[in-house]
């Protein structure tokens, strides 16, 4: 794949797991396995060195984003994949909880410069200078 981008970011829901073990869940006996993200993807994130970085940032963690009431199953389906210098990038990524919608949302926070709460003073070199 060539891409004129060096950064790539994949956020959504991707309908599939990564691993069933780690991203499913369900009390009921003989259930449904939940179906698994298909070969394509996985060579195209292998391709563009894309991370899970909701894993990389939780690991040991077992947190869902879309619970089926038919199937009575927990499943992590929301995901967000980048490349290495954009995860970097990544101060936070956490699963919120569902208010109104069939899916958790995913809450990403960038790192970035703090800003200071600084009270406004006007510059009295601004009032000194005249019109041209």
């Amino acid at each position: 794949v060539e891409m004129e981008q060096d950064n790539v970011c994949i956020v959504g829901d991707l309908n599939a797991v990564v691993d069933i073990k780690k991203d499913y869940f369900s009390n009921v006996k003989n259930k449904k396995k939940r179906k698994i993200l298909p070969r394509s993807f996985f060579n195209m994130i292998q391709e563009l060195n894309l991370i899970d970085q909701w894993r990389r940032m939780n690991l040991g963690k077992k947190e869902f984003t879309f619970y089926s009431n038919p199937h009575k199953s927990w499943s992590r389906l929301d995901m967000a994949w980048t490349n290495t210098e954009l995860g970097n990038q990544l101060e936070t990524i956490e699963i919120m909880s569902n208010v109104w919608a069939d899916h958790n949302p995913l809450k990403i926070i960038w790192k970035g410069r703090k800003r200071k709460s600084r009270r406004w003073i006007l510059n009295p070199q601004i009032l000194k200078e005249k019109d041209c």
